[in-house]
């Protein structure tokens, strides 16, 4: 069964990759991009034809766009920073330890993790797999909570991934791997759209 916890991280997944795409919209870094590598090509062209009195001004274009590709750089690192501390502390916290009754209990605080799976460790020896009910997991015995370390898991994902698809796989791992995935199709479907159907939609216009 494919808990919750895989929906959510995902959904976080494809709000990043359009936030993203919103802060290259609005930093023009694809237009930059092109004109970088212009600006590269007139570089290298003046230097050839020993034309070096344009070469100042040529660099000065470059500096102005690298800075621009800098800031927007910047941009993105602070973003992506921000949200990997929000999956830590977010998926990662929210729970406390109490005893009663020669049984230890551990109650979830943080809605997102209700109903999740959790793998459980004691004075770093691991005590198993446990699934939460709703807001709770009950453990046989008693346990000092401070050597008690309760991880969040996602058991299972949606394809089949042997290397990947285990039960430790937890949700900061999770993010990597989907938003790696989410990137790789990303950039194969702008291969296929710009090498076919774009260039098939130029032809047919110029002919």
């Amino acid at each position: 069964m494919i808990n919750l916890l895989f929906f959510y991280v995902l959904f976080l997944v494809i709000l990043v990759n359009i936030i993203i795409k919103i802060i290259e919209r609005k930093t023009r870094v694809r237009e930059h991009q092109k004109k970088l590598q212009e600006i590269q090509k007139k570089y290298i062209e003046s230097f050839k034809s020993g034309k070096i009195e344009e070469l100042s001004n040529i660099m000065e274009e470059l500096t102005k766009i690298y800075s621009k590709m800098m800031k927007h750089t910047i941009i993105i690192t602070i973003f992506g920073i921000v949200i990997l501390i929000f999956i830590i502390f977010g998926f990662q916290s929210g729970f406390y330890t109490v005893n009663v009754n020669n049984t230890t209990s551990i109650l979830i605080t943080n809605p997102i993790l209700y109903n999740q799976d959790f793998a459980i460790y004691y004075n770093n020896s691991f005590l198993g797999f446990y699934h939460a009910n709703y807001n709770i997991i009950t453990l046989n015995g008693t346990y000092e909570p401070r050597l008690l370390s309760v991880n969040v898991i996602t058991n299972t994902l949606p394809f089949n991934l042997p290397i990947i698809n285990i039960n430790w796989l937890n949700p900061l791992i999770l993010y990597i791997i989907l938003y790696i995935l989410s990137q790789i199709i990303l950039l194969i479907s702008n291969i296929i759209y710009s090498r076919f159907i774009k260039k098939s939609k130029i032809d047919n216009k110029n002919g």
